[in-house]
C-alpha cells in the first residue's frame, strides 16, 4: 500500500513541476491546477503497475 501512495505522491509532484516548466517555456501563466497533478499521478500508477505485471519474476508464481 505504501508503494502505491508513494507513486501517487511523486506522480503528482512531477506533474506540477512539468506543468510549471512547460508554462515557463511557452510564456503562459502558470496556475497550480490539481487536474494536471492528478492526471500524472494516475498515469504513473498505471504505468508502474503494468510494468510490474509484465516484468515480474516467473519463478514467483510457483
Amino acid at each position: 500500500m505504501m508503494k502505491q501512495l508513494t507513486i501517487l505522491f511523486w506522480g503528482f509532484i512531477f506533474g506540477e513541476v512539468i506543468g510549471y516548466i512547460v508554462s515557463s517555456l511557452t510564456g503562459t501563466l502558470f496556475a497550480p491546477v490539481l487536474l494536471i497533478g492528478i492526471i500524472f499521478a494516475v498515469t504513473g500508477l498505471i504505468v508502474v503497475n503494468c510494468l510490474y505485471a509484465i516484468l515480474k519474476d516467473p519463478k514467483s508464481d510457483k
